[in-house]
């Protein structure tokens, strides 16, 4: 691993739910020898991506990550577009509705909108989503440049999250070319039990996926109705979403769009 992949794969680890990380524990969790490690956030601590904790010692992100996320949003202000369509399907839908960017080995969250109800999914904007255990994944593999699918479906470890998760790659390759004819993929309970995720892909001007945009409810809620009404609004937002930045979506999806509003 070179350098700089493995200062990226250090940043990685650093999340919501840990955002502070001492030095042995960080090389630990990233297998990473403890000689190399701080070599790697010395290095990121003069850049300011990673700062220390003058106290206890331990690491955390800087305030060039910050700076990054302000400038890629002003000359590509992709959350002006995602975030009104979130309030307005989540509000629509009453579950929450959240926005991924596909990254090398899963699916990154940039948005969430949760509904005004005290039981609903609650989506870790830190949290990877999995390629093949997630609605999200599915649906971007589905609508990936072939040679990106191809490498993703070569490259999983097919995890187990629960009885649902798809492990076997040939069942996969099944549902990837399911969910292309549909237009959006259903994923119930493959990542956690009680949660049933309904996505469909957002695209880049190149006419290609480049993430996700998706529906997260309670399981119990998840009624074939309520499966088909979510379909109908991620469909709506991905055409919405990817017009709005420029790109055109896939015919599949078009497609899925005027067969559900003719029901």
């Amino acid at each position: 691993m070179k350098s700089v992949d493995r200062a990226l794969y250090l940043l990685s680890f650093f999340t919501v739910q840990e955002p502070e990380w001492g030095l042995s524990e960080l090389a630990r969790r990233a297998k990473i020898d403890k000689a190399t490690t701080l070599r790697i956030l010395v290095a990121l601590i003069r850049n300011g991506f990673v700062e220390q904790h003058s106290q206890t010692k331990k690491y955390r992100l800087g305030i060039a990550v910050l700076r990054l996320a302000r400038v890629r949003e002003a000359s590509f202000p992709l959350l002006s577009f995602i975030n009104p369509v979130l309030d307005r399907i989540s509000e629509e839908m009453e579950e929450t509705a959240h926005a991924t960017l596909a990254a090398d080995n899963a699916m990154i969250t940039i948005a969430v909108t949760e509904p005004k109800r005290a039981t609903r999914v609650w989506v870790n904007p830190s949290q990877l989503l999995p390629f093949h255990a997630s609605a999200s994944g599915l649906a971007f593999i589905a609508f990936a440049p072939p040679s990106v699918r191809e490498e993703i479906l070569e490259s999983l470890d097919f995890e187990r999250y629960t009885e649902h998760t798809i492990v076997e790659k040939a069942e996969l390759r099944k549902q990837v070319e399911e969910i292309r004819h549909r237009g959006f993929a259903f994923s119930p309970g493959s990542f956690e039990v009680e949660t049933s995720g309904v996505a469909a892909p957002i695209f880049s001007n190149s006419g290609e996926a480049f993430g996700a945009i998706a529906i997260a409810g309670v399981a119990s809620r998840m009624t074939k109705e309520q499966q088909f009404k979510a379909a109908k609004l991620v469909v709506g937002a991905s055409i919405e979403i990817s017009r709005a930045i420029g790109a055109e979506p896939h015919p599949n999806i078009v497609a899925a769009k005027q067969e559900m509003e003719a029901v």
